[in-house]
């Protein structure tokens, strides 16, 4: 089979890049104060690993498995079904619903409380929280129920408009920042465990594994050159991006309020510690841009997910509208019930990514592994070790959510 081009395989890894740089970002600093600039580099390093190798391991079983009859990418749910047969598949399909559920609810949460803080400061008025997250998810919701192409066009503007105000946010924000800051730190397993699973869920493209694949072709060599090189992205800008914000914020200003830090809490300390009116603007952008762009990633991929479980046609604008009402009105709910859940409803993407991600592949791999009897495509080194402690660490950012909920 002919190689893919350089064009295809460098739009791959910006397809992963884009795919792992959005909304999360903003909550690493907010998660992280407490365990200072340094645990969190090292963090953050820890995680991009074992989320390269676990998205390294879904190609490895991908390739095994789903590719025969075509050589197009299959999903997590059709490889655990062919693993373990129709509970595997309930299992996968499940936390796919949860982590696209629990993302949504946070970032119609974090954008609704953005745009309110906007709105009361506008108005000069309150406006209530439940009017945002209405006006919110409609919205962006209508690029979802209009077609693919609109959502592709859309993101394509503002993602490349989002990376042209951080590099501005990073220009304006370094004269700020502080050693005493950044040398902060209370390394305790409560703010551990808070802030890994946040991390975590930061590095999720794994979801994007089978379209890659269908777009590059079953090539290993580039593949794998795709997914270390679109994951190393994120992480050189969220390392860069924690330097910079926990270097401007003081941990006292965090640590004197006793109220949960939602997204416009934390743009208000970083505009209150900088006072530069051209930062102010650039956040706000910034914000926005990156709540955006993350909801419609996730928004259209939960679409099209339930279309298919159901089987809905979404051939005109009333059979949408019915998948489009499936979509958003529970992480809405949620949103409403619980307007501070940011953090919260990440802490429960974490546990479904963890699934995703982590131990469902794992577990594939270490099955059929094997019963291998011919040469393997491609084939993750690292062995039976590797893999055990890759599962280990999926079932430990599990047990940091659930402690951080009990």
């Amino acid at each position: 089979m002919q190689s893919p081009s350089l064009s295809r395989v460098t739009g791959a890894i910006l397809i992963v890049a884009g795919t792992t740089i959005g909304a999360g970002m903003l909550a690493l600093p907010m998660t992280s104060m407490q365990i200072g600039f340094n645990n969190s580099l090292w963090l953050l390093i820890g995680l991009w690993a074992l989320m390269g190798f676990t998205a390294l391991v879904t190609l490895e079983i991908n390739l095994r498995l789903g590719i025969g009859k075509s050589s197009t990418g299959t999903s997590i749910a059709s490889l655990a079904h062919n693993t373990f047969g129709p509970y595997g598949r309930l299992i996968a399909s499940f936390s796919l619903w949860l982590l696209f559920y629990a993302l949504l609810a946070a970032y119609i949460s974090g954008g609704s409380s953005f745009i309110k803080l906007a709105a009361d400061t506008t108005f000069n008025h309150s406006v209530p929280f439940w009017v945002m997250a209405v006006v919110f998810t409609f919205v962006l919701g209508s690029f979802i129920n209009a077609c693919v192409r609109m959502v592709d066009y859309v993101n394509r503007i503002l993602f490349s408009v989002k990376i042209v105000i951080f590099i501005v946010m990073v220009v304006f924000l370094s004269p700020y920042v502080r050693l005493e800051n950044l040398t902060y730190h209370q390394g305790n397993l409560s703010a551990l465990s808070i802030a890994a699973p946040v991390f975590f869920t930061s590095f999720g493209f794994h979801g994007s594994i089978p379209t890659l694949i269908t777009y590059v072709g079953p090539h290993p060599r580039q593949l794998r050159w795709v997914i270390l090189g679109g994951s190393f992205i994120p992480l050189v800008v969220y390392l860069i991006w924690q330097m910079i914000t926990l270097g401007v914020l003081s941990p006292a200003a965090f640590s004197a309020t006793s109220s949960p830090i939602n997204v416009a809490m934390f743009i208000q300390h970083l505009n209150a510690a900088t006072q530069n009116s051209w930062l102010f603007a650039a956040t706000h952008i910034f914000t926005f841009l990156a709540i955006t762009t993350s909801f419609l990633g996730v928004a259209i991929g939960l679409f099209d997910a339930l279309a298919e479980a159901f089987n809905w046609p979404t051939h005109t604008q009333s059979q949408r509208l019915k998948v489009s009402l499936l979509t958003f009105l529970p992480p809405l709910f949620f949103a409403l019930f619980y307007p501070e859940g940011f953090i919260m409803a990440l802490g429960y993407a974490a546990i479904a990514l963890s699934i995703l991600a982590v131990l469902m592949p794992v577990a594939i791999a270490l099955k059929e592994r094997p019963y291998q009897l011919t040469m393997p495509l491609y084939r993750v080194a690292g062995g039976k070790v590797a893999l055990a402690l890759a599962f280990i660490a999926g079932v430990l950012i599990i047990a940091f959510e659930v402690m951080n909920q009990v």
